[in-house]
This record gives structure tokens, sequence and C-alpha cells, in this order.
């Protein structure tokens, strides 16, 4: 997807019905586009858009590794815990 124009006018998105390119672009909220670069005529439909973009940071550890690691630390934790009751009974 191509971006056009700058970004102090509402950007618009659209696509061709005929090539199937699609487009975003500034202009103001009078204009409307009808013609694609590809030569055809009333071919340009204005794709409905948020106001905004939510963009997410892709995670480069993966969900299954987190957990993993969650494990083996409670794991741990639990032997120890172990060993400290352990050496408690053992003094008694």
């Amino acid at each position: 997807m191509r971006i056009l124009g700058g970004n102090d006018l509402p950007r618009y998105t659209y696509r061709c019905d005929v090539c199937g390119e699609s487009f975003e672009i500034f202009h103001s909220i009078s204009e409307k586009l009808t013609d694609c670069e590809c030569g055809e005529e009333n071919s340009l439909k204005r794709i409905p858009s948020l106001p905004f973009r939510v963009s997410a940071k892709p995670n480069k550890i993966k969900a299954g590794t987190l957990v993993k690691e969650y494990i083996e630390d409670v794991k741990k934790e639990v032997r120890e815990t172990k060993q400290n009751m352990s050496k408690g009974v053992d003094d008694a």
C-alpha cells in the first residue's frame, strides 16, 4: 500500500476495482478521486478507515518460552522451600 501526500490533511484509502491497487492519500474533504493510475476511469472506490492506527510491537519472546521460564522459576522456589523446611525438621 502506498501513502501519498502530506499529513496536514485528512487521509483517505482508495482501491481500484480493476487492477486491485490500494493506496492512502492525503487530500481535503471536498476532493474525491475517481480515476486510477492504471488508466481506468471511475474505478477507484474510497474505503472507510479508522481515524487512527493501532500498532503493536511484536514480542520477540514466544508465549511458550515465557511459560516455560515461569514454571522453571517456580520449581526452583519449591525446591528451595523444601530444603529450608527439611533443615528445620532435621534440627528438631
